[in-house]
């Protein structure tokens, strides 16, 4: 998967578009790692009438979107590794909640007896169909049909889990193990749960219970090595995704990274800035390193990449 220079081109407002297929599958020709890494947030296809219907402008509910981390990550599959991507953007359904954390002051009609509405994801706006995005402002005028909403969950939330955990499953028959890296971007501002500013890269394990401590130590140390600040769950511990295929005693381990998008974009304008290409080289070396280093062959594998 090659990174399309001439995207950085367009205006960031030319994303209304309608939503052809839940993901795009991106295969190396052979895997040759334990790897899979998917790209949940990163989906920028904003159709007509969901933008039409919303009451904040486009570029609002771009703030949500984890812009372009799918770009950062390209390299994984000529590194041999598959790499899923949402297309569809988070402010329009959110797979890494659990399919029906949804909240009933968002719906004209009943929800299922099943749906979650009391979780504190729901309680803050942000379920699998979010009410906000940003500093909670709300995405719609009023109520929305709850068919709508469920066709949504049916129509990208299922295929979505459905193809990753194909790949985990396939991956792990493959290798006798699974490492998902679950890749995410984040805002600059704000400060952490200690009261510091972010860090460059938070690693997200849900406290040690989605991966073992040598995947996660391993991951610290590649992205130390490009001078990055490197802390662990706080505040972005994981999210369903992690929590839901994260088995470490079963050998399948999820790691979330989020990076930090001052690094490599203008969270104004949504533009990539010129620290972009030096950063997607290092988020490359440093899969390169924990490829690698997780496969257990480190030398053997960069010798055959020369």
């Amino acid at each position: 998967m090659s990174v399309p220079t001439a995207f950085f081109k367009a205006d960031p407002e030319d994303v209304v578009a309608e939503i052809e297929r839940p993901f795009t599958l991106h295969q190396p020709a052979l895997q040759v790692v334990p790897v899979v890494v998917d790209v949940p947030h990163a989906g920028r296809r904003y159709p007509k009438a969901f933008v039409e219907r919303a009451r904040l402008p486009l570029r609002s509910l771009r703030r949500s979107e984890d812009a372009y981390i799918d770009l950062l990550f390209a390299q994984a599959v000529a590194l041999g590794a598959p790499l899923l991507v949402a297309e569809f953007p988070r402010a329009f359904l959110d797979v890494n909640r659990e399919p029906y954390e949804l909240d009933p002051r968002m719906f004209d009609g009943r929800l299922p007896a099943f749906a979650n509405t009391r979780s504190m994801r729901v309680a803050g706006g942000l379920g699998t169909i979010p009410r906000i995005v940003g500093d909670a402002h709300e995405i719609y005028f009023g109520r929305i049909p709850v068919e709508e909403g469920l066709a949504r969950i049916d129509a990208l939330y299922r295929p979505y889990h459905a193809g990753l955990r194909s790949l985990i499953q396939r991956t792990h028959g493959a290798f006798g193990t699974c490492i998902l890296v679950d890749a995410h971007s984040m805002p600059s501002t704000g400060l952490d749960r200690d009261g510091l500013a972010k860090a460059d890269v938070i690693l997200g394990d849900r406290f040690g219970t989605s991966a073992s401590g040598y995947i996660v130590d391993i991951a610290e140390e590649a992205f130390r090595r490009l001078g990055l600040t490197v802390t662990r769950n706080r505040p972005y511990a994981g999210g369903f995704i992690t929590e839901h295929y994260g088995a470490p005693t079963s050998g399948v381990h999820a790691l979330q990274i989020e990076i930090n998008r001052a690094l490599y974009m203008n969270e104004a304008t949504l533009e990539p800035h010129a620290g972009f290409t030096e950063l997607e080289r290092g988020v490359t070396a440093a899969m390169a390193d924990c490829f690698a280093r997780w496969s257990g062959w480190l030398d053997e594998w960069r010798e055959a990449a020369e």
